[in-house]
């Protein structure tokens, strides 16, 4: 009988016990309920900082200095987010009762200080030239044109990546350029930094990434620039000649010259970059009253139709006899108004101009020198170099010239007006 009352004061002992802490639990959820309820149904303020909630978080709303408002959304409601508020609201109003407010939020938020922690990092982070290219690439998709992304990035690329890592810092720009000169030719190191690096860099500096340029205190070797050549009348007569006439053809080639013969006439008789000719179509010529046009609107270049020439101007050319010549026998052979007017030898598709000028042009025009036809090599752009400055010797205005040529007369002057080497100096 003793042993079983001494085991049911034992049980009685225990659930006494788990009772107990049952209702200091359930009191626990009481409270915090309460203090939740209280924040939500109204504000509470702690001197001069109100708390209430907004999109599910606690918010502190305080005047300071008068006239200046602040809201300074903090914690999720939680009962830890509910004392984390309260510490907060307590110690701004003692900051703002010592004046010693923190005006950027980062004594009092966490959020506020995880933000002016990773600005400290960036800002302290160092770029090296490869982040810093990739980087510009990234922004730039959108600006730069797709044929530059497709080749002069790719060089820069290539160059980037083949130049030992450590020259690649900032700091040793210096031995990076040096690096480049050991490899590359000046006009390549030029078009690199001209067309990459330096617009690379200097969106860094004004991003606040970095804080200069260092290449700009390096002098960076520039290319000699050379006088512009060009065919005269009669070689370009020969030209147009040798291409019709199939002379230099070898008997082992699956193609024939005269195939480009059309082009490289067109080339010289308009004078026009070769990409706008490559795009042209049928609907291209244009008849107005009883005169013929070329309206040059679009570019294939590098495999890529742009939408636009070089400086993105419509331009209208005016055709004599010989063109619409040329274009009448190239219109006959197509089949609809979108047809191009040039075309490859294999499937009527585009002409790869680069292509055209190792395969024919180089040919015809080697040729041409060793028989003493022309007086030296030059590339099929020299055409257009021939046509603006043969206008501009038989005495056109420039201004007139720059129109057909679609330039400026000061690029004209600058990059395509060559000298001429016939003149004879008047005796005194």
């Amino acid at each position: 009988m003793g042993q079983n009352w001494d085991q049911f004061e034992n049980d009685k002992q225990y659930f006494y016990t788990i009772q107990k802490q049952y209702f200091y639990f359930v009191w626990l959820d009481v409270i915090s309920r309460n203090i939740l309820m209280q924040a939500t149904d109204k504000n509470i303020r702690i001197g001069k900082v109100s708390i209430d909630i907004n999109s599910n978080r606690y918010r502190l709303r305080f005047t300071y200095p008068k006239g200046n408002r602040h809201y300074l959304k903090l914690f999720r409601l939680t009962e830890e987010g509910w004392a984390s508020t309260l510490r907060v609201a307590h110690l701004i109003n003692r900051d703002i009762d010592l004046g010693d407010f923190d005006e950027s939020y980062c004594r009092y938020s966490p959020h506020h200080e995880a933000l002016r922690k990773a600005k400290v990092a960036e800002k302290e982070r160092t770029y090296s030239l490869l982040e810093i290219w990739e980087r510009y690439k990234e922004l730039s998709l959108e600006r730069v044109a797709e044929t530059s992304q497709n080749y002069i990035w790719k060089d820069c690329d290539r160059y980037l990546e083949e130049a030992p890592k450590e020259l690649l810092d900032l700091d040793n720009a210096q031995e990076f350029l040096a690096h480049l000169q050991k490899k590359y030719a000046i006009t390549t190191i030029a078009t690199m930094f001209r067309s990459c690096l330096n617009p690379a860099i200097n969106m860094a500096v004004n991003n606040g990434l970095i804080e200069a340029n260092p290449f700009t205190k390096i002098k960076i070797p520039k290319p000699q620039k050379k006088a512009v050549d060009y065919f005269t009348a009669d070689e370009v007569k020969e030209i147009i000649a040798a291409f019709y006439s199939d002379r230099y053809v070898s008997k082992f080639s699956n193609f024939r010259h005269s195939h480009y013969a059309p082009y490289v006439e067109i080339l010289a008789l308009t004078g026009a970059r070769p990409e706008e000719i490559l795009a042209l179509t049928v609907e291209d010529i244009k008849s107005v009253d009883t005169k013929t046009y070329i309206e040059f609107s679009k570019a294939y270049s590098k495999g890529i139709l742009l939408p636009y020439t070089k400086n993105k101007l419509i331009r209208r050319f005016p055709c004599n006899e010989q063109l619409q010549d040329i274009l009448k026998k190239q219109i006959s052979t197509t089949n609809s108004r979108t047809s191009l007017l040039f075309t490859n030898t294999n499937d009527n598709g585009y002409i790869d101009h680069n292509n055209f000028r190792s395969r024919a042009w180089k040919k015809v025009l080697r040729c041409l020198v060793e028989d003493g036809k022309i007086r030296k090599y030059l590339k099929p752009y020299a055409l257009r170099h021939s046509f603006i400055s043969r206008l501009i010797h038989q005495n056109w205005d420039i201004k007139t010239v720059a129109t057909l040529a679609g330039n400026s007369p000061n690029i004209i002057i600058q990059n395509y007006l060559g000298v001429r080497d016939d003149i004879e100096l008047p005796s005194l």
